[in-house]
């Protein structure tokens, strides 16, 4: 096999006989036919529209079915309050009871060990949306309402990373012909046609809610401040990869 390298166009890779494609009969070129492997990338940074908010109620007591009812009505009076806000997303997530002593002894042989036992539990709560007034004095009254937070944070919505995803399709696609017409500029060929092309774009990353442990509460806290949130920057990166017949 024969190789032509252009330094101008690194990124391209060249192959003239037969031989190189055995494995794909249907793309053999034909005489006078050159195959071209091009790629471009582009990146962009996008500035964060989603607002998410984590919070938590626990609780701890003797009886577990007082503090379930305990759970339960803070949750619903949290669920209801949040889905009477315009444009905010609810969901509720992680509910669980469980048994605890809280002040394990040493077992001493032949004693049989005192058990004192308690219950904690908790329930969460995830409130989004892209007004971040809205959300975020929600999530005050909320804190007010014996809630914890538990994750605060900005991420990219699904909608403005497909806008992003087009516009840099688009522009490395553009890149991509651009290139192909160069080396079939400079091999004397008179046609350049993009036979396949493929795009990888890489996901851009949202960040994990950091959680923290709750401290039990035993009624509604006093009002506070609301929290506050500014946006970050989301980059996001897409790939074009083309094979290009010169004629």
């Amino acid at each position: 096999m024969r190789a032509l390298i252009l330094p101008a166009l690194a990124l391209a890779t060249f192959a003239f006989t037969p031989a190189a494609f055995a494995q794909d009969t249907s793309r053999l070129p034909a005489a006078g036919e050159t195959l071209l492997n091009v790629s471009a990338s582009e990146r962009v940074e996008v500035q964060q529209d989603l607002l998410i908010a984590n919070l938590r109620i626990e609780k701890e007591g003797t009886d577990p079915a007082i503090l379930q009812n305990d759970i339960n009505t803070i949750m619903k009076n949290a669920v209801d309050k949040a889905k009477a806000v315009t444009d905010v997303k609810t969901s509720t997530d992680g509910y669980y009871v469980y048994p605890y002593d809280p002040n394990p002894q040493p077992v001493e042989k032949g004693v049989t060990p005192k058990k004192e036992q308690q219950w904690r539990g908790s329930q969460g709560i995830t409130i989004s949306g892209k007004n971040p007034q809205a959300l975020l004095e929600l999530a005050g009254e909320l804190q007010s309402m014996g809630l914890v937070m538990g994750g605060l944070n900005y991420t990219l919505s699904p909608e403005a990373t497909e806008t992003a995803r087009d516009s840099l399709m688009e522009a490395a696609l553009a890149k991509v012909k651009a290139k192909a017409d160069r080396a079939g500029k400079a091999l004397g060929k008179t046609k350049v046609e993009l036979v396949e092309v493929s795009v990888d774009a890489a996901m851009p990353s949202y960040p994990q809610p950091m959680m923290m442990r709750a401290m039990a509460s035993d009624g509604v806290m006093e009002k506070g401040a609301a929290p506050t949130a500014e946006p970050g920057m989301s980059e996001i990166t897409l790939t074009v990869t083309a094979r290009a017949l010169l004629k």
